[in-house]
């Protein structure tokens, strides 16, 4: 498992040892930097090797691709979503 070094957007990398809250902060960087993505109303917070997402955002997608940046951070199997999307009204 990699983690993303949160200084930057550059693809800089943090070693496996890291603690839960710089997975947090990794994960949550990650998602302010993905450019497809309305991360405003996303937070991020990690239980032992968990990261769960909770939130609001714009639609399925967002939610999906929202798991899909945490996955890649933290690993397959370790993203627990609280994530719900709006209807357009």
């Amino acid at each position: 498992m990699v983690i993303r070094y949160p200084s930057s957007c550059d693809g800089q990398f943090a070693p496996d040892g890291a603690g839960r809250d710089a997975m947090a902060a990794a994960v949550n960087h990650a998602l302010a930097c993905a450019y497809d993505l309305d991360s405003s109303q996303i937070t991020v917070s990690a239980i032992g090797s968990y990261v769960i997402l909770s939130g609001i955002v714009q639609s399925p997608d967002e939610r999906l691709r929202a798991e899909e940046i945490a996955a890649d951070i933290v690993g397959e199997g370790y993203v627990r979503s609280r994530l719900l999307h709006r209807s357009p009204q």
